[in-house]
């Protein structure tokens, strides 16, 4: 008998499962899309995701070589002598992952151990050579790992949703393709293209059209793995559309395929994706809970790294967002993510919050992102709610405090991002309720009062909005008229000023037929209540004030940033900057990213402090001569730092923590 390597066992015993679990299914009288879903697993590079390795036990350093699913948890040998040694491991060291399997198995691939786990300990069922352990295992053991599950890590989403990920995406292509011209679809994409060209700039149709089938792929995804994991079932349209979930977290431009499924040349290309995006949401074990920043894998495989740098998304990695957090006291504070992307700062805030013992509603309520990428505030808004689903095992009833709003608009008073057919709606918005602002004739009170009626307000419109669909249809009149009810029925105890103004401004203004008019131009496309929040939330964030402002900022040259307002922020910047270069102000901007000026807008309006992550060249480089871009923030901050009530702490990394080239550097200013 030989003595074979422990990897050499490991690699042996996973090659053999595989084929056992690929003969077993194919023996299944009908091949539903789990199980064809299994199947593909089981034929790629991720079968390790079926079968995941080197488990680790907790926050502890101890780790099982491999599990399938919950039904077997294995230990591997080089030798038979060690197998008592695994039995006592497996009932002390490893018991916390070892009790939730049906079965423990210990190999050295030539000696099989196989154990029953009981509520008591291990109880010995079977041992011999791998011919009775095969025998063992066909009969016995992998029938009863007929539903196998994975745990909801980011590498088994991300390997899951690119399983044919190249002919789904083909499929919504096509799909797109036969019914863009459609008037219920057209100003869905029209309006996505020119956020996204605001993004990106000048672009080819065919950069936009690719984008846009991308991140409606993505968008479904996401919004099927919240519904599983929030425990909902229903029609696979209804699951990829979020409208299982109470709370508004798909944004209609990446919901156009509900209204192509009503066109025959678009259904089948869709229904086959939505099959399949369904099946594979449902072969994650939710209830695990170990995911955190889950959807980022998946958006970074789908979007091209170089797409991403032009738009300046570069993901943090948990470790820095933990540190930069950890500079502050974070408890029953507001905290702004002005450009949060998937949500990563504001998961782990909600996380810290709750840990250091703020309750979970509260948590929620006290973390605020913005982002005008429409696909970036879904994902941000799911990952909320599986983080509140995680702690409080029930869905939240409260909607995440995410917007789609450009930022930088907001800040620096340029127009707020269009939205098709809501664009006289917006004027007059702006016009009545931000004058009643700004001649304080509305009192908005701080932080949290703010929060608190923008929370009102979301749920009121996806309430009334959803329940009055369900009832009209695309009866317009009727529409209108139930969704005026429903949300003045909502609304009617709540007697903050805003909101009082806002009812007035409703009726006045007929928001309601706004409303009914987009519902039924767009087929029935009714998740809009994020969009109207949205309307109304930079009115409101002209007094909003949070405790401290953390993020990750575009790191894009002022030179390359192209939108509309871009001469506001380089007006912003060359007055700090000729207060003390005055003659080279101009080449000094030259060199300047638009982050410099976030940070001086958010050392603005941040109570407590802020932390920054930005291109050292722009911040803080020991090593060379100082740069441009570093003098350009300098002058934005050098009134800080004359203030003895402010603490400034700079963190300079020598390696590349994005891999896309460009070193960072991190900011942390505290008011004492």
């Amino acid at each position: 008998m030989s003595i074979r390597s422990h990897e050499d066992v490991r690699v042996r015993v996973t090659m053999f499962l595989r084929d056992l679990l690929k003969g077993f299914i194919r023996e299944r009288p009908v091949l539903d899309l789990h199980s064809y879903t299994l199947l593909k697993l089981l034929d790629s590079p991720e079968i390790t995701v079926l079968m995941p390795q080197e488990i680790r036990i907790g926050m502890e350093k101890k780790r099982v070589d491999m599990a399938l699913g919950t039904t077997i948890v294995f230990d591997f040998k080089i030798s038979e002598r060690e197998f008592d040694e695994a039995e006592k491991a497996a009932s002390e060291k490893y018991w916390s992952i070892v009790s939730k399997a049906k079965f423990f198995i210990t190999t050295n691939w030539d000696m099989w151990r196989i154990y029953r786990v009981t509520s008591t300990g291990l109880n010995l069922i079977e041992k011999g050579y791998l011919r009775e352990a095969e025998r063992f295992l066909k009969t016995q053991i992998i029938p009863q790992a007929r539903e196998i599950r994975i745990p909801p890590l980011l590498e088994n989403v991300e390997a899951l949703y690119k399983l044919e990920h190249e002919e789904l995406l083909n499929n919504l292509k096509r799909a797109f393709s036969s019914v863009r011209e459609d008037i219920r679809i057209k100003p869905l994409y029209e309006a996505y293209k020119s956020m996204m060209s605001m993004l990106y700039g000048k672009a080819d149709e065919g950069f936009f059209e690719d984008l846009f089938i991308r991140h409606t792929y993505m968008h479904m995804a996401v919004l099927a793995s919240l519904t599983a994991a929030l425990g909902k079932t229903g029609k696979v349209e209804d699951v990829c559309s979020g409208s299982l979930i109470n709370v508004d977290i798909a944004l209609p431009y990446l919901n156009w395929w509900k209204v192509a499924l009503s066109i025959e040349a678009a259904r089948n290309p869709i229904e086959e994706v939505l099959g399949k995006i369904v099946a594979r949401a449902n072969l994650i074990d939710w209830s695990l809970g170990v995911a955190e920043d889950v959807f980022r894998g998946l958006y970074e495989f789908l979007v091209e790294p170089s797409v991403r740098r032009d738009l300046g998304e570069y993901y943090t990695p948990i470790w820095l967002v933990e540190m930069m957090i950890n500079e502050f006291n974070i408890k029953d504070k507001v905290i702004l993510d002005p450009f949060c992307g998937s949500g990563t700062f504001l998961v782990k805030a909600f996380y810290m919050k709750y840990e250091a013992g703020e309750d979970p509603d509260s948590a929620l309520n006290d973390v605020v992102g913005f982002d005008i990428n429409p696909l970036a505030i879904a994902v941000a808004r799911a990952e909320l709610v599986i983080a509140y689903k995680r702690v409080c095992d029930k869905e939240p009833e409260n909607p995440p405090h995410i917007y789609h709003i450009d930022t930088f608009a907001t800040w620096f008073g340029g127009d707020v991002i269009p939205i098709m057919g809501l664009e006289e709606l917006m004027r007059k918005a702006r016009t009545y309720l931000q004058t009643l602002i700004n001649f304080k004739q509305i009192k908005v009170g701080n932080a949290f009062e703010i929060l608190s009626v923008l929370r009102n307000l979301e749920r009121s419109l996806t309430y009334a909005i959803r329940f009055s669909y369900y009832e009209c249809g695309l009866n317009a009149k009727l529409l209108e008229e139930k969704i005026e009810s429903y949300l003045k029925k909502c609304l009617e105890d709540v007697k903050d000023q805003f909101t009082q103004k806002f009812l007035e401004h409703f009726e006045k203004d007929h928001v309601a037929k706004s409303i009914a008019n987009l519902i039924t131009r767009h087929g029935g496309n009714d998740v809009w209540a994020v969009v109207l929040i949205s309307i109304y939330t930079p009115i409101l964030m002209t007094e909003f004030k949070p405790d401290i402002i953390i993020t990750n900022p575009p790191w894009k040259p002022v030179t390359e940033y192209k939108a509309p307002y871009s001469d506001k922020i380089r007006e912003y910047m060359l007055k700090k900057i000729r207060k003390h270069v005055r003659e080279k102000a101009a080449q000094v901007l030259a060199g300047a990213d638009i982050a410099a000026a976030a940070l001086g807008k958010s050392i603005e309006l941040a109570r407590d402090g802020v932390g920054f992550i930005m291109n050292k060249d722009q911040l803080f480089n020991y090593r060379y001569s100082t740069p441009a871009g570093i003098v350009a923030t300098y002058c934005i901050l050098e009134g800080l730092l004359r203030n003895a009530e402010v603490e400034i702490k700079l963190f300079d990394f020598d390696f590349d923590i994005f891999q896309h080239g460009i070193y960072p550097a991190v900011i942390i200013i505290r008011r004492r």
